[in-house]
């Protein structure tokens, strides 16, 4: 497939979905600009535009370093902190103080009555963006987009968002191979494979639809057996027990990390003879080499509910001034990954990105 083609299709998935979130795997690996694209790029739309953390300030709070600003056309939506609405050269129309506090004030649900410069800072917790998602469809938004947080990826749950782009960059590491490598794995995980609708079906009436707060379950041939752990982090003991040769599912509440994973896989729990299940990719936080491991032994995780990443966004510089080259970089990841590769930093940006 050319370039060409990969981002006529990276556009066409654009447009298709209504929320985008936006993802990075480090801080400085371009999510801001790439919000400033996305802008641009959905222009004709009437857009409702959040964060999770803070954006569009002139610095970076943590590194001093130069940040590209966040410039809306009139009519943009946006729910950010009081101290941000203030601070702005936007003229706005307030449509609603959410019952939200952050510490630079309520969340603000505004329109935007002209052009000009803006901060994000909205809600720090997924039910706190998903309030704004459901106040931004209630009043018109077309499309919504969720600019993302460091170590934040959980934002880009398909409970949450219906598509995502990645994030990723020099910032993350100077060896290429290492980005590549990285990269890969994370698209992996955040793609996990769903399973099919039997599954799920199972999955939803054990876990979902249960009275306790069941995060792990059990289910053999002929019985359902729920777990007594109270977190998924803890249970990898509970799990090595459980086995038997009738078991055929584990399902999984809540996130699947390398101890998990490593207690398993050093047992003689049998990861070939059992489909292990969890909400979606945003809940795997399970380094390569331990997934690899996992597959090795013929293990499978699957998702009740699937991630669609529809771009990944590379950022080719670092804040101390390294750069890679994206040319080469873009070539192994479309290699890789059957996903559209663009450089954030420059795709589409308009003229009004700094002051």
């Amino acid at each position: 497939m050319s370039v060409s083609k990969k981002m006529i299709n990276f556009k066409e998935e654009l447009f298709k979905y209504k929320t985008i979130a936006i993802t990075g795997m480090e801080k400085n690996t371009g999510k801001t600009t790439t919000l400033i694209s996305l802008i641009n790029m959905l222009k004709d739309y009437k857009l409702g535009l959040t964060s999770i953390g803070r954006d569009g300030e002139d610095k970076d709070v943590v590194t001093a370093s130069d940040k590209p600003r966040i410039y809306i056309n009139e009519g943009t939506l946006i729910a950010t902190a009081k101290q941000c609405i203030l601070k702005s050269d936007v003229t706005f129309e307030i449509l609603n103080v959410m019952n939200i506090n952050t510490p630079l004030g309520e969340i603000i649900i505004a329109k935007s009555l002209t052009g000009g410069f803006i901060e994000l800072a909205g809600p720090s917790t997924k039910t706190g963006i998903k309030e704004v998602i459901n106040i931004f469809d209630y009043i018109g938004a077309e499309k919504i987009i969720v600019d993302g947080a460091l170590s934040r990826k959980s934002f880009a749950s398909p409970e949450v968002t219906e598509s995502c782009i990645l994030c990723t960059g020099a910032e993350y590491s100077e060896n290429i191979n290492i980005i590549s490598e990285e990269t890969v794995h994370y698209v992996r995980m955040l793609s996990i494979e769903k399973i099919d609708e039997s599954v799920e079906k199972l999955y939803k009436e054990v876990i979902e639809s249960a009275k306790l707060d069941v995060r792990i379950a059990f289910i053999y041939k002929d019985s359902v057996v729920t777990g007594n752990s109270q977190t998924s982090i803890i249970a990898a003991k509970e799990v090595i027990n459980s086995f038997n040769e009738g078991l055929k599912y584990i399902f999984i509440k809540g996130i699947v990390t390398d101890s998990f994973i490593n207690d398993i896989l050093n047992s003689s729990f049998q990861v070939n003879k059992v489909l292990f299940v969890v909400e979606d990719g945003t809940k795997l936080f399970v380094s390569n080499e331990s997934y690899s491991r996992f597959l090795l032994k013929g293990g499978i995780i699957k998702a009740v509910k699937k991630i669609n990443i529809i771009g990944i966004s590379v950022n080719p510089k670092s804040v101390s001034g390294m750069e890679v080259d994206f040319e080469k970089l873009k070539s192994i990841l479309e290699n890789k990954i059957n996903l559209p590769v663009f450089n954030g930093i420059k795709i589409n940006l308009p003229e009004k990105v700094y002051e």
